[in-house]
């Protein structure tokens, strides 16, 4: 069955956004009667059948739901540099929310080449990896934020950080997966010592993902990617 972005299903009838209905009439060419999945990006999985197609609207009746738990992914954070060529950051945030990340940030340094993001094209880009997945949970993105803005926020009490220099420590070590974590991944031309000291102060650990140098959206897809998948202590 075809998916849908609902973000109101708590009534029988459900009005569709205006771009899921043009998707249905316009592309799909859906038909009432036609079953459909929705989900609000919150956890709600509905199963219904689309009642009205027309030009001004699209409803459909809501037929059963369930609350979808978030994974164990879900408590995993993360700040990411934009990259210079901005597909490649919309890249990451399709695979980052095929994984099942719970937030991500746009983090703003001192190496970073693209400042100005347009949330509301990749928010779409978020929406459109959830229904491809068929997850029920939508990752929170965050507006461009400063490292030092960031770092004023309630953290968690894992936080670690990629670096390309000095002391670090495999992730695949540091890492608790049962523990809420933010990861920071700086731009290509890697944090500065300073802000890499300022996390340091912070209570992050700077963490490597190997011997090879990653892009930004590689070094970031591997983290979030490991983080996820990571087996439980013994």
């Amino acid at each position: 069955m075809h998916v849908f972005h609902c973000p109101e299903l708590e009534g029988s009838v459900a009005t569709l956004p205006e771009t899921e209905a043009h998707h249905a009439r316009a592309v799909l060419r859906l038909k009432p009667g036609a079953p459909v999945v929705l989900v609000d990006g919150r956890g709600t999985r509905a199963t219904g059948t689309l009642l009205s197609v027309d030009k001004h609207s699209c409803t459909a009746q809501v037929d059963a739901r369930e609350q979808v738990p978030p994974g164990r992914e879900a408590g995993i954070h993360l700040a990411v540099a934009p990259t210079k060529q901005v597909e490649r950051f919309e890249w990451f945030l399709e695979k980052a929310t095929e994984v099942g990340i719970g937030r991500i940030t746009p983090l703003l340094t001192e190496r970073v080449e693209r400042h100005r993001l347009r949330t509301d094209r990749l928010e779409k880009v978020l929406v459109a990896a959830m229904k491809q997945s068929q997850r029920a949970w939508l990752p929170q993105l965050d507006e461009p934020t400063l490292l030092d803005d960031l770092l004023r926020d309630p953290l968690p009490e894992q936080r670690l950080f990629g670096w390309c220099e000095g002391e670090r420590v495999p992730l695949t070590e540091r890492f608790d997966p049962a523990t809420p974590a933010l990861m920071v991944i700086g731009p290509e031309g890697d944090l500065s010592p300073r802000e890499a000291t300022r996390l340091t102060e912070a209570g992050f650990t700077a963490v490597t993902l190997g011997e090879a140098r990653l892009r930004t959206e590689t070094a970031a897809l591997v983290a979030c990617t490991w983080m996820a998948l990571a087996p439980a202590r013994r």
